[in-house]
């Protein structure tokens, strides 16, 4: 990347890294990188140099160990090099000039809109089971500035790693690792040796601006050299009391359920910033972010709310995800017909309607992955008909709302277990753009 010249003076005097390391290093300037059964990974693809943004690393510093760097200064501009959405600030594209971080007052637009990050290999006779994403993401703090983070894989949304990147809170100019894995579900999409990543918050008025220094797929990973343990457990916010059968998620790359005790334990997570969620049908999700350095653990609580059983709630929960879960809404194995059992959780949804006549919402119906992709596209389908159905023979104009089927295709879980399968099968209502 290209620095103002101060800047780069700074960054060479500072951190430049020794010879030996440079010299072991030496693919990290390349722009682009491929390599083919490595220690790391049977593939393993990595758009961006390896280089802070251009500051450079202090001596000795490896950004794969779990430290985060030191503050740096900005602003700093892409070079002529640098592929898209690495090395330069880009500030969610809601924004309309809401005030900010110092990235948004330090860049401007079309310069800072959102870009996509780009991976291309040649898949070979690969047969790919396992994809691991790794982002060296940089001032990230959606909880200060009002952004709710979107992600897209190939234009699918992919809701869990939104939860995972709007749990970040770095406070400032500062880069970690952060590593993900791909639920099986989007398997296919790296495929063909070709997947677009796109992080933005298009909805938000918000002043979030970020950074990825750069960024890697692990095709099927073979272990992480830098990992340590996160320990912790799982409450009840309201009651205090310990939560069984949490299913507890380290984006996706180690998982575990809570025991009797709300207890749990991931071995051999990914050295860096660890995001770890809690979910559990009935209750709001939980994350919290841990700095996990090489060989080291870190003690968590995770607090799940209880849902409240009222519109107000599920109202100011649309407000502030546009978006939101329904555990509530039960029908007859496979089938469309909704059980009695469900009429709370419609009535919540009634009022919000009712509280709000110009309020449109769309009703989406969602399945695990057990049994064949198009039966499950089709019975979600029927399910969220249903909904709708109900809605309108209750007093709602059927002009407010609409109704699709995802189907197993935008997975919140890893359909490998019980308990990501329940969370899997679920209706959402979101607002309707």
């Amino acid at each position: 990347m290209r620095l103002p010249a101060v800047l780069l003076v700074l960054g060479m005097g500072l951190c430049a890294l020794p010879a030996a390391h440079a010299e072991e290093r030496a693919d990290w300037a390349q722009a682009r990188h491929v390599e083919r059964d490595g220690p790391e990974a049977d593939i393993v693809v990595r758009t961006g140099d390896i280089d802070n943004l251009g500051f450079g690393w202090p001596e000795g510093f490896d950004p794969f160990t779990g430290k985060s760097t030191p503050v740096h200064r900005f602003p700093f501009v892409p070079g002529e090099d640098d592929p898209p959405g690495t090395d330069r600030i880009m500030v969610v594209s809601g924004n309309t000039g809401a005030a900010g971080d110092g990235y948004m007052y330090e860049s401007r637009r079309p310069d800072n809109l959102p870009q996509p990050l780009v991976f291309e290999f040649e898949p070979g006779d690969v047969d790919i089971t396992t994809v691991a994403l790794q982002l060296f993401v940089d001032d990230f703090q959606s909880s200060r500035f009002g952004s709710r983070y979107r992600a897209w894989l190939d234009g699918e949304e992919a809701g869990d790693i939104a939860v995972t990147i709007n749990a970040l809170d770095q406070t400032g100019p500062i880069g970690k690792l952060l590593t993900l894995q791909l639920l099986p579900e989007y398997l296919d999409l790296v495929r063909d040796g070709r997947l677009e990543v796109r992080i933005d918050d298009p909805d938000n008025n918000a002043g979030d601006g970020y950074a990825f220094d750069f960024a890697r797929l692990l095709v099927n990973p073979k272990g992480y050299r830098h990992a340590g343990t996160v320990r912790g457990i799982a409450v009840d916010s309201e009651a205090g009391k310990p939560l069984a059968g949490v299913l507890v998620s380290a984006s996706n790359v180690r998982q575990a359920l809570t025991d009797a005790q709300g207890r749990f334990v991931l071995e051999q997570v990914p050295a860096g910033l660890v995001v770890t969620t809690g979910s559990k049908a009935g209750y709001t999700p939980d994350s919290e972010p841990a700095d996990l350095v090489s060989g080291q653990r870190v003690d968590i609580v995770l607090e799940l709310t209880p849902i409240g059983a009222d519109s107000g709630s599920l109202a100011e929960r649309l407000g502030r995800e546009r978006k939101v879960d329904l555990y509530g809404i039960y029908f007859d194995t496979a089938k469309a017909t909704l059980k009695p059992s469900s009429e709370d959780t419609l009535r919540q949804v009634l009022g919000v309607l009712e509280a709000d006549p110009a309020l449109r919402l769309v009703i989406a119906g969602h399945t695990d992955a057990e049994g064949e992709l198009a039966y499950n596209q089709g019975l979600s389908e029927q399910r969220a008909r249903a909904v709708v159905a109900w809605l309108s023979e209750h007093g709602v104009d059927g002009a407010r709302l609409s109704a699709e089927g995802l189907g197993e295709t935008r997975p919140v879980a890893d359909n490998a277990t019980d308990a990501g399968r329940a969370l899997n099968r679920r209706v959402e209502v979101r607002l309707a753009d």
